[in-house]
This record gives C-alpha cells, sequence and structure tokens, in this order.
C-alpha cells in the first residue's frame, strides 16, 4: 500500500513538473545556435551588402563584361561564354543561391523586420537594396518573380511578373525608400554594420535619386518622355563627389577577399578586353589602374584585370557619382541640353579618373586631348556612352547601356548577334517548370527585354 501511494505521488510530481515546465525552464536552452530562426537587423544587412557587392563584383559583373568586351575570355567556361556559349546551367548559383535564396532574402528580411520594429532606417535601406537588386536581376533576365518570392513553403512555385511591372515596384521602393530614410525617429539605426555608408542616411537618399534616374534612363525606348524625367528625378539631391560612390571594401586575408582577385588567384580565366583596350588612349591616366602590363610591358587585350579593381582589398562600386554624371550628359543632351550635357560628360570623365588617384594637372591635359573631348559643339552621344564605357570598367550596366544605346560598337565575337539576355536557369525549369514556361517561350539569349524593343 505504502509503495503504491508513494508511486501515485511522485507520478503527481512528474506531471506536476512536466505541466509546468514552461515556467521555470530557460527556453533559449534549447536554441541550436548554428540554426537560428531570426538575427537581428544589424547581423543581416551587412550580410546582405557583402552579398550583393560579391555577386556584383564577381559572375554578374564577369558574365556581362565579357559580353560587353571590357573582358577577353581566355580558358575554360569563360573561353565558350565569349563566343556566346551560354547555358541554362551557367547561371543557376547566380539565380538561385547568390541573389533569391541568398542576399535578396536577407533584404526582404531586413525590410520585413524593420517595418515591425518601426525602424524606417533600416526598412528604407532594405528597400534601396532591393530596387537595386531587382533591376539588376530584371535586366538580366527580363520578366522574373517578386510579389510571390521569400514565402518559404508557404510557396515553392512563385509566378513572374512582367519586366514592366518588376520596373513600377523599383520605382515604388525607391519611392518609400526616400521617405523612411528621411524619418525623423527610427528605433533602430544602421551604423557600423552598413558596409556601404556607414549609416549615413543622407547618402542612402542621394543614391535612390539616383537609382531613380538610372532606372528611368533604361525605359527611354519606351517612354519619350525619359529624359525629361530623369533630369526631373536627379533633381539637386543626388551625388555631388567621388565621395558618395555607394560600393563595398574588402579586407586584406583571403577569406575576406575581392571576388576578381579571387577569380584571378584561382583561374585567371579572363583578360582585358578589346573594345576597352581599343577605347583606351595610351595617356588615359586610368589605364595603368584598370589593367596590369602583358609580357611585353604593354597594355594589350594579354593584360590582366589592374589592381584598382583585381586586388585583394578592392572595393566593388555598385553606384558612383560618374554613373551619376554620365546619367545626366545622356539625358541632357538628348533633350537639347549641349552645354549641360556637355559640362556633365567632363565632369563624368573627370571623376572617373580621379577615383584612380589621378592629379588634377594630369586629369586636365587628358580631357583637353581633342579625341576625348571633340567640344561642346561637336560631341555626339556615341562620346558620352563610350566614356560611360571605360568609367563603368567591372559593372554590368555597361551591358544595359550598350542594348539601349548601341554604343559603344560591338563586333560580334561569332556569329552575327551579341547576347542581349541571361538565360532562363535549369533550376526554374526543374523545380518552376509551369510558371517559367509563361514567360519563356521563344526566348534565346538573344531576345530583347522589355525596355530593350
Amino acid at each position: 500500500m505504502k509503495t503504491k501511494i508513494i508511486s501515485g505521488l511522485l507520478c503527481l510530481a512528474i506531471t506536476v513538473i512536466l505541466g509546468s515546465c514552461d515556467k521555470w525552464i530557460d527556453s533559449s536552452l534549447n536554441v541550436d545556435p548554428n540554426n537560428l530562426s531570426t538575427a537581428s537587423l544589424n547581423v543581416i544587412l551587412p550580410t546582405a551588402e557583402a552579398g550583393l557587392a560579391y555577386q556584383m563584383g564577381g559572375d554578374i559583373g564577369r558574365y556581362t563584361g565579357v559580353f560587353t568586351q571590357h573582358y577577353t575570355g581566355v580558358s575554360r567556361q569563360h573561353a565558350g561564354f565569349y563566343s556566346y556559349i551560354f547555358t541554362e546551367s551557367d547561371v543557376n548559383n547566380i539565380w538561385e543561391f547568390n541573389m533569391y535564396a541568398g542576399c535578396m532574402k536577407d533584404m526582404n528580411d531586413v525590410i520585413t523586420i524593420a517595418k515591425n520594429a518601426s525602424a524606417p532606417h533600416y526598412q528604407g535601406v532594405g528597400e534601396i537594396l532591393m530596387a537595386f537588386s531587382l533591376g539588376t536581376m530584371s535586366d538580366l533576365w527580363g520578366d522574373i518573380p517578386y510579389s510571390d518570392c521569400f514565402k518559404g513553403n508557404a510557396n515553392l512555385t512563385p509566378a513572374y511578373q512582367s519586366q514592366q511591372e518588376i520596373y513600377t515596384v523599383i520605382q515604388g521602393l525607391l519611392d518609400s525608400a526616400l521617405v523612411h530614410c528621411a524619418a525623423a525617429q527610427s528605433n533602430f539605426k544602421p551604423g557600423n554594420d552598413d558596409l556601404i555608408f556607414g549609416g549615413a542616411m543622407g547618402k542612402w537618399t542621394k543614391l535612390a535619386t539616383v537609382l531613380k534616374a538610372r532606372y528611368t534612363l533604361h525605359t527611354a525606348k519606351q517612354d519619350a518622355g525619359a529624359y525629361s524625367k530623369v533630369l526631373a528625378a536627379l533633381g539637386s539631391n543626388n551625388f555631388t563627389s567621388n565621395d558618395d560612390d555607394a560600393q563595398v571594401g574588402f579586407g586584406s586575408v583571403e577569406t575576406e577577399a575581392n571576388p576578381l582577385y579571387q577569380f584571378m588567384d584561382q583561374r585567371a580565366d579572363i583578360s582585358m578586353g578589346p573594345v576597352l583596350i581599343g577605347l583606351m588612349d595610351t595617356l588615359d591616366p586610368r589605364l595603368s589602374a584598370f589593367a596590369a602590363p602583358d609580357g611585353n610591358n604593354k597594355y594589350s587585350t594579354e593584360s590582366a584585370p589592374g589592381t584598382f579593381f583585381a586586388a585583394i582589398n578592392s572595393a566593388v562600386p555598385l553606384v558612383t557619382y560618374a554613373e551619376a554624371k554620365f546619367i545626366e550628359a545622356e539625358a541632357a543632351f538628348q533633350t537639347g541640353d549641349k552645354a549641360r550635357a556637355h559640362a556633365a560628360f567632363i565632369e563624368g570623365i573627370t571623376a572617373s579618373c580621379a577615383k584612380t588617384g589621378a592629379d588634377s594637372a594630369t586629369i586636365a591635359a587628358f580631357v583637353a586631348m581633342p579625341k576625348i573631348d571633340p567640344g561642346e559643339a561637336t560631341f555626339t552621344l556615341q562620346n558620352i556612352m563610350e566614356q560611360k564605357y571605360i568609367a563603368m570598367f567591372t559593372q554590368s550596366e555597361s551591358w544595359t547601356d550598350w542594348r539601349r544605346t548601341g554604343f559603344p560598337t560591338l563586333t560580334p565575337i561569332t556569329g552575327n548577334q551579341v547576347p542581349r539576355r541571361f538565360p532562363y536557369p535549369q533550376s526554374e525549369r526543374d523545380r518552376n517548370r509551369v510558371q517559367l514556361e509563361k514567360v519563356s517561350g521563344g526566348v534565346t539569349i538573344f531576345t530583347r527585354v522589355w525596355w530593350d524593343k
């Protein structure tokens, strides 16, 4: 009898204890630190920024650079890319792991968490980064998914949106970001975790302004009023010097190395491209920064990329003051304001040269060369776009510029066409075929995207 009573009391005690575990056991004891379900904004933001910069300075910059002949593909896959052998499997990593499931998922988390935490400064930064990423992805592929993305198991087959819709989303994100970046109060604010601007919200506002102008400019074939809208978008609150450049720096140890440095160190399948080398005058102060001397101590298509972009700690540019001035130059030129266009053109060249460390006297002598500056009365859109092409070395935006304007002149490496878009990835064909086939019928790498038609 005593045994039964003791057993009964023991069972009752165990039941009570187990039933009230949540009242006395610290729930954090059972959290796997290597598999967290949430993270703080100051952890997610630098991960998103570094991931984006690694892609822009890595695969995206290299692949598009081969098409624009910023680079020559000399070995292995890049020799194939240079001859336009570019397949669905070649872009899997960019789409699936590095952008959508990588930095874009992080950006979406920043926006969501910041919104719920009443942290508009973080939200604005997340919106700008997402707008930039959507612009990049849509310019590479055309129609892409967005509104149905980032829902995990709730939606594994997101629908595609037209590029025109995506461009509306981009402008909406940037408009929202302008409001949030200017908010007087924010419960949490970016600081040292912000690898681009260190939490300087005024610079983020300027970046949003320049991006609004960039993506408006892209639509000029579809909108006759785009050039005037670009100038209006730039207004007076955009980049004013190279100090405003949006870029991400890398470290001086191998685990923090610049992506182009890593690629050249490990593979070196590219060299300088024929169009870029052909356009750069031997007196161009950027030449020795952009390219390394070849075996004959000259600069040629046998030269490797130089240390300005390919050193271990080189920064990866996302949007620069030089680009902003060339955007202004093109838009002003197309609206007939040649005086403004010429001034912006000269400033774009000057800013690009100064960024590589050239002194003012050297830059002035270079710009004074008639082949560089034919003068306000005679300079052309081709002059603007060729100098922008040089200034935008390593950046995928040059491929967009060529598709929009036809400058610089590119001679196909093989066949009679230069690629105008990326192929949709094999991973989408395998896992999201129904949605993909709604937009991919008849599409090849030579098919024009919406704004290019």
